[in-house]
């Protein structure tokens, strides 16, 4: 009777069990596979570039970027992380973020399954238009050693099957999320362009839902014509479908290359006051698009004897920022690098290669301006106060 009874109990769970998963799993899901076929995850020179096109008539320039500017910020305050805003540009209309927080798989009773997602968000913004791309997406997993990259996991390469009719097994799960975390930001920023709410009356992030009063149709919205205020803004209209266009360029002016800054792997770092004083205009010259660690390397170069001397590749890559009028360039290692002697170097060189290229585009003179000691198998940031330009 007693083995009778627990085999009936175990048919029973067997049967809810999956009854469970599939009710979870059909809540959580926003489409139906054939979404997320070919072309859902854009490309362009081989990196996953997600850009929306939000067209909005009647609204100037300056009436976009503040939307947007505020849109951001509140954005990246609701992940109550190292989110934040890391570049406005008034005059040209550019705001930029680099965020982080959690795409959820699953999530039962029995358990969580969730990942967290790293990003860059570049806006840029123009009378009765703004395009917001979503770019470097790295993925940190519990339990995981290591940082995945989306070009790695979600491409149509990688995510689909051979004949590209459905979606991979082990990969599906990261490409639907990915595709459904891009569209709720986008649909996010849609309700701030269009006069909704960003945050909820209690501070908490808004949940995501879609609204009859708001559409995108193929990259584009329009507002009601002649909506100049946002006491009279009226509810986004649905135009018709339009071809897509291929993604813009990105303005090599946002001097942001990757996002790994806002990873919780690598080791966050503070820069020292300099120690020699560069003019506030400095380096005018080196513009973003000197230095893109996406197309090509970054060869840190320590000490001057050719034949006495340390070289090494930063191979989680770098970016240029700015502070206070100076230039810096922050070189990201990775976990299993030796970094003893950049640790101990006073001044090095950066040379950036571009792919392909056997010889330098630019070489940058650097102080070695990090402060925070960097860890054992953890990737590190080390930040160069850059104190010369050569532009081969």
């Amino acid at each position: 009777m007693k083995n009778t009874f627990i085999s009936l109990c175990i048919a029973i769970m067997a049967w809810i069990l999956p009854q469970q998963i599939s009710a979870q799993k059909n809540e959580n899901a926003h489409h139906e596979d054939s979404y997320y076929l070919k072309g859902a995850v854009p490309e362009v020179n081989g990196k996953v570039v997600f850009t929306k096109e939000f067209s909005i008539v009647g609204m100037n320039k300056d009436e976009v970027y503040t939307k947007v500017q505020e849109w951001m910020n509140a954005r990246m305050q609701q992940n109550n992380n190292k989110s934040k805003v890391a570049y406005m540009n008034e005059e040209k209309g550019q705001v930029a973020a680099n965020g982080e927080e959690y795409i959820v798989f699953s999530n039962t009773a029995l358990a969580l399954d969730r990942t967290k997602v790293m990003y860059q968000m570049i806006a840029n913004c123009d009378n009765g238009k703004c395009v917001l791309q979503i770019r470097n997406i790295r993925y940190d997993y519990p339990n995981e050693k290591e940082i995945y990259l989306a070009e790695d996991w979600i491409t149509d390469e990688i995510a689909l099957t051979k004949d590209q009719s459905r979606l991979a097994r082990g990969f599906a799960k990261w490409r639907r999320k990915t595709v459904d975390f891009v569209d709720d930001m986008n649909e996010s920023l849609q309700k701030a362009l269009s006069g909704f709410t960003i945050v909820q009356s209690d501070g908490k992030p808004e949940e995501t839902r879609k609204s009859d009063a708001v559409s995108i149709v193929n990259n584009q919205v329009r507002t009601a014509e002649n909506n100049t205020s946002a006491e009279t803004e009226k509810p986004v209209a649905v135009v018709k479908p339009i071809a897509k266009a291929a993604a813009p360029a990105i303005n090599p002016a946002i001097p942001i290359v990757k996002a790994e800054k806002a990873v919780e792997n690598v080791k966050p770092v503070e820069v020292e006051k300099p120690a020699v004083a560069t003019p506030a205009e400095a380096f005018p010259e080196l513009t973003a698009d000197k230095v893109q660690a996406s197309n090509g390397r970054l060869v840190i170069i320590i000490g001057d004897d050719e034949f006495n001397r340390t070289t090494l590749t930063a191979n989680a890559g770098g970016y240029l920022s700015s502070s206070n009028g100076l230039k810096f360039i922050n070189t990201i290692l990775t976990p299993e690098q030796s970094y003893q002697a950049l640790e101990q170097a006073k001044e090095y060189k950066v040379a950036f290669y571009p792919n392909g290229a056997n010889k330098p585009s630019v070489v940058l003179k650097c102080l070695n301006a990090t402060k925070e000691k960097p860890v054992q198998g953890r990737a590190n940031i080390f930040i160069g106060q850059i104190t010369s330009v050569e532009l081969q």
